[in-house]
C-alpha cells in the first residue's frame, strides 16, 4: 500500500481542477437505490446507483454525472467519495492525523472542521473528522469527510466523501450509509 505522502501527491483533488476557471456544476440529487462494486483487495463498497466509478492511480471515485473533472492532468470532483488504503502502523489515530497533513499539505484550503468521532465502518471501528474546504471548481464552501477504519493487513482503509456545504447533511447521511455497508475481506 502507499504511504499517505505518496496518496497526497497523487491522489484526486476534491477542489482543484488545474484551472481557475469557475464552473456552474448540475449534478442529481444522491439516488436512494444504491449499486455495490468491488473495489480491489476484497473490498466491496455500496453507492447511489447514479454514481459511477472513476479508477485512479491507487483510489476509486465514486461520483455522480456532471461531478468529475480532468484538466492538463489534474482531475477533481465536487461531489461523492473517494476510497483507498495507505499504509498504517497498528495506531488509527496516529495514522489518521498522517493521512489529514498529507491531505492539508497538497490542498491548502482543506481545514478540520470539528471533531474526530468514533464510528463503525463496515463493521469495525473506525474514525470520522468533518473538514471543510473551498472548492477551486465552483468557488464554493465544500464539505468534507474523512473516515479511516484499519484492515487485517496493519494498512488503513480510508474514505473521503465530498459534497457543496449547502447540501451537506443530504451527502453526509448517504456518506453514512456507505461508510456502514463497505465490505472489508469478506
Amino acid at each position: 500500500a502507499p504511504t499517505a505522502e505518496q496518496i497526497a501527491r497523487g491522489r484526486t483533488r476534491t477542489g482543484n481542477g488545474g484551472g481557475s476557471t469557475r464552473r456552474n456544476v448540475q449534478v442529481a440529487a444522491p439516488s436512494s437505490q444504491f449499486r455495490t462494486y468491488d473495489a480491489g483487495n476484497a473490498l466491496r463498497v455500496s453507492v447511489p446507483s447514479n454514481w459511477r466509478p472513476m479508477e485512479g492511480n491507487s483510489t476509486v471515485t465514486y461520483a455522480p454525472e456532471g461531478a468529475y473533472y480532468e484538466d492538463s492532468g489534474q482531475t477533481a470532483f465536487t461531489h461523492g467519495l473517494e476510497v483507498g488504503i495507505t499504509q498504517g502502523t497498528g495506531d488509527l489515530e496516529r495514522d489518521t492525523n498522517q493521512l489529514l497533513r498529507s491531505f492539508e499539505r497538497s490542498n491548502q484550503d482543506l481545514r478540520v472542521a470539528g471533531n474526530t468521532r468514533r464510528e463503525n465502518i463496515g463493521g469495525q471501528n473506525g474514525l470520522t473528522t468533518p473538514l471543510r474546504n473551498t472548492s477551486d471548481i465552483t468557488g464554493e464552501p465544500e464539505y468534507v469527510a474523512l473516515s479511516t477504519t484499519q484492515i487485517g493487513d496493519g494498512n488503513v482503509l480510508w474514505l473521503i466523501g465530498v459534497a457543496p456545504q449547502a447540501d451537506a447533511s443530504t451527502y453526509e447521511n448517504v456518506f453514512r450509509k456507505v461508510r456502514q455497508n463497505v465490505r472489508i475481506g469478506r
